[in-house]
């Protein structure tokens, strides 16, 4: 039996015919029950043309995200047409030919700005230049557990942009009472320290030495 999310998230994004984009949407609604994060409908996340909803969860940093996904269906019963005769074991090349169908599924991040209530976009996204890796949802539930451990993802080299963001938001958690009730005044400060430290490196091997160094 299914459970609520997987009603959601198949209702909303499920696609006859296309099995491997299914199993992926299974695979984001096991990682919301994981996390704890919750599933909203509503005009607010919508663009024209597709179907959305909104994944909303909190990170280990107390702040709120918001991860609205897009979903084209007409592109998804485009790829559905002949998915028997595509070979999906041979990695070499299922990337150059998904490409043109990454628009099937799309999202965007926000945080929650209590100064003035209002969302705050965050542009964490692959690369939109290069063949995917992986069927969208894959990608989907990867960054739901990225933001559910924020602090961490943070210090990964390729996460500058959380970085910048964290250095904003952790404060402003923490000021509003979100964060964990342990976590002191003087640990988020030497945190945002740290992270604008490990941004003005210039080399990753600078950015490694100094992460370990922390």
């Amino acid at each position: 039996m299914m459970s609520g999310h997987d009603c959601q998230i198949m209702g909303t994004f499920g696609q006859e015919g296309l099995e491997p984009h299914n199993r992926s949407l299974g695979l984001i609604s096991r990682v919301i029950k994981d996390v704890g994060a919750t599933v909203e409908t509503g005009s607010e996340y919508r663009q024209y043309g597709k179907e959305s909803l909104a994944i909303r969860l909190s990170g280990s940093s107390g702040v709120n995200y918001r991860i609205s996904v897009h979903f084209n269906r007409r592109v998804a019963r485009l790829m559905g047409h002949r998915l028997n005769e595509m070979d999906f074991d041979d990695s070499s090349f299922i990337g150059a030919f998904m490409h043109p169908f990454r628009g099937m599924m799309e999202f965007d991040i926000h945080w929650y700005d209590l100064r003035d209530g209002d969302w705050q976009s965050i542009c964490i996204h692959d690369r939109r230049d290069a063949p995917p890796e992986c069927w969208p949802g894959d990608h989907i539930a990867t960054t739901i557990q990225l933001l559910n451990d924020d602090l961490n993802s943070a210090l990964l080299p390729e996460m500058s942009t959380l970085r910048r963001e964290l250095r904003i938001s952790y404060p402003i958690a923490w000021a509003a009472g979100q964060t964990p009730s342990e976590v002191r005044f003087f640990q988020v400060a030497n945190y945002v320290s740290d992270l604008e430290l490990l941004d003005g490196t210039s080399s990753l091997e600078e950015f490694m030495e100094l992460r370990e160094a922390m």
